[in-house]
Parts: structure tokens; C-alpha cells; sequence
């Protein structure tokens, strides 16, 4: 492989991963916003709690992209809202599991399914580092479209 001393932004991958990710979450933000009036914070709690129910705030905060103050601020408006439950645990009252709720079951399968619907459209698998670039360039075109 070599090296070049510029980068062409047009035909850089990493760049192109970086325009589709803002893209997919801007259009995230969209769809959520839309279907359930939520932000982008609160879809991402009640998402990882939905796919895994016993989950407590710091097991969000490590598997999304924000910090323990954003999540413990989604996770106090989700509960206020009726959208996920919080248990203590009998051992530890420091400690709490999350839940979704039945309306935040079926808010999450709302917009689940038209995310997935939108944005998962084919996979990725064996593609060169050209072919890739194509295909984030082909996402990112649909993005646009959407």
C-alpha cells in the first residue's frame, strides 16, 4: 500500500463512514422524533434497553456513544414518560435494572422496524476497500434520498 501525503476526501473511507454516520443519525433523530417524540438520547436508552431488559445505566452508558450524565438524564425522562421501568436490586439499592414498559415495547418496535426498513438494506461482507467506499457512497446517496 502507499503512502500519499493528502487525503481526497471523496475516495477516503474513513471519511465516508464519518458522513454516513451523521447522516444515519440524523436521520435516526428524524424517524424517532417523528414516530415518537423522542430525542436522540432517549431513543438510544430505551433501544439498548428494549433489546436487553435487566440492563442498568452504566451497561447503556458503555454500549452507547454518550456519557453516564446524558444517560442518566434520558433514563429519568424515559421513566417519567412511562417508557421504561427502573427496579432496585434486593442486594445492592445503589444498583437498578431497567425495563422497557409495554407502550415503550411498542414504541420501540415502531420505529425499530422503520429504521430497519430504511437503513438495512444489504450487508457489507467480502467487499474490497474500493468496492466499500462505493457502497458507503451509495448509502450515503440514499441518505440523502431519505
Amino acid at each position: 500500500m502507499t503512502k500519499t501525503s493528502h487525503i481526497a476526501l471523496d475516495d477516503f473511507w474513513p471519511y465516508q463512514v464519518v458522513v454516513l454516520a451523521d447522516q444515519i443519525s440524523r436521520h435516526t433523530l428524524s424517524v424517532v422524533k417523528a414516530q415518537a417524540d423522542l430525542n436522540l438520547s432517549q431513543w438510544r436508552v430505551l433501544a439498548a434497553v428494549a433489546e436487553q431488559p435487566g440492563r442498568t445505566a452504566a451497561e447503556v452508558t458503555a454500549i452507547t456513544p454518550m456519557d453516564k450524565t446524558i444517560v442518566s438524564r434520558a433514563v429519568s425522562s424515559l421513566i417519567e414518560s412511562g417508557l421504561i421501568s427502573k427496579i432496585s436490586d434486593a442486594s445492592d439499592k445503589r444498583r437498578s435494572s431497567l425495563s422497557a414498559t409495554k407502550a415503550g415495547r411498542n414504541i420501540y418496535a415502531k420505529v425499530a422496524a422503520h429504521l430497519n426498513t430504511a437503513l438495512v438494506d444489504e450487508a457489507a461482507q467480502g467487499a474490497s476497500p474500493q468496492d466499500f467506499t462505493r457502497m458507503l457512497k451509495a448509502y450515503s446517496e440514499k441518505m440523502r434520498q431519505l
